[in-house]
């Protein structure tokens, strides 16, 4: 595994530097932030960007834009939606980045009408359809993104909430370029991080880490929550997982103190422990 970081709120040319200097292996470039939007990413920008972080010996991957819904109801806005991914799938192969993170978007009306969810489920596998076959001729992979629940009473719904669902759409999508980033984040605060790693760990190839009280998605820095971070090492080491591990905090400071963090519990962890804690 190696520990990176999502590249927000400045420009990823600026954030080469940092990673260098504070041993990050991997920037996800966040698509949000005005300097990062995916019309910026022109021709020769990206060829500098490559050639900064090839030099630097980095590995990189996007986060789309996070009000992105490919669950759209209305086709129109769903197949905008469509043709951003595609373009940002494209950058990604131009830069040699290794996948594009995506929300799966929501659905909106009462939650308790069944139909709600159903009918944005179909508009997801929608996008799906016409986004793994670009993503399997550029060979970058789209991977998912679990979201936290909304609140109750909300006339929003989520999408990917829940492993059962994640699970769902991961049988019925067997495109090896389908992958799945895991939010540990947002999996405390539904049925977490166990039972996502469950049924998604073999398609994982990325995880935003952050902490939060078991409620709310706070972002805090990893230690300062109840998340049970040793266990969570315990389990990714078990499983020698390759891929990034990618700290999702928005301050400088903070990324660095939840690197130093997951250092030294990966250097403590042994994995022998049934409970997932450090033999003393």
């Amino acid at each position: 595994m190696k520990l990176g970081f999502v590249a927000f709120p400045r420009p990823p040319e600026e954030y080469v530097a940092f990673a260098v200097d504070n041993g990050f292996a991997h920037l996800e470039i966040d698509l949000f932030s005005p300097a990062q939007w995916v019309e910026r990413f022109h021709q020769a920008r990206i060829a500098a960007l490559r050639h900064q972080l090839d030099s630097a010996g980095l590995t990189a991957s996007f986060h789309a834009a996070y009000v992105l819904n490919l669950a759209d109801y209305l086709p129109e806005t769903r197949a905008a939606a469509v043709r951003y991914v595609e373009r940002v799938l494209h950058v990604a192969h131009a830069l040699g980045a290794q996948w594009v993170t995506v929300h799966p978007g929501y659905g909106v009306g009462i939650p308790t009408l069944s139909w709600v969810r159903d009918l944005a489920l179909d508009c997801l596998r929608w996008s799906l359809e016409r986004l793994l076959p670009i993503a399997e001729r550029l060979q970058v992979r789209l991977a998912l993104e679990n979201i936290n629940p909304a609140p109750p009473g909300s006339e929003i719904v989520f999408l990917l909430d829940s492993p059962n669902e994640m699970a769902q759409i991961l049988r019925e999508f067997a495109s090896p370029m389908l992958a799945v980033c895991l939010d540990v984040g947002h999996a405390a605060v539904a049925d977490g991080f166990a039972a996502y790693w469950a049924v998604a760990g073999d398609r994982c190839v990325g995880l935003h880490v952050h902490d939060n009280d078991g409620r709310d998605d706070l972002h805090q820095v990893p230690g300062e929550g109840v998340i049970d971070w040793q266990g969570i090492v315990a389990v990714l080491k078990r499983a020698a997982f390759a891929g990034a591990i990618c700290v999702e905090l928005y301050d400088d400071a903070d990324k660095i103190a939840a690197k130093r963090y997951l250092e030294r519990l990966i250097g403590l962890v042994d994995t022998r422990s049934g409970s997932g804690y450090p033999d003393r």
